[in-house]
């Protein structure tokens, strides 16, 4: 077995499959494959923990989708608020110098 061997993700996952399929024993798939029974289980765990995560995208994008349209809501009503002020305070600033213009 190599040290420090760099594997793809493909070949983990062929691997992990492998383990998972109980179709070849760990023996033989770790002499195929030249890797070590500890790191073949570490990538079996993570394939049954994580495999999951596969089909849950469009679930994430939905998500993010909708926290996206709820903070754009709640600025669009912040410009709003900000509007409605800025406005009131030109119309008193334009009576005060309106006043300021009368008593000079």
């Amino acid at each position: 077995m190599s040290k420090n061997k760099k594997w793809s993700s493909s070949a983990k996952f062929e691997i992990a499959l492998l383990a998972i399929k109980n179709e070849t024993t760990l023996n033989e798939i770790c002499k195929k494959y030249g890797v070590a029974p500890s790191q073949v289980h570490v990538w079996k765990r993570q394939l049954l923990e994580q495999g999951a995560e596969l089909f849950n995208k469009k679930d994430k994008t939905a998500q993010v989708l909708a926290e996206h349209e709820a903070t754009k809501r709640v600025l669009y009503e912040k410009v709003g608020q900000l509007t409605i002020e800025r406005d009131f305070l030109k119309k008193c600033w334009s009576k005060l110098r309106e006043s300021d213009d009368s008593n000079s």
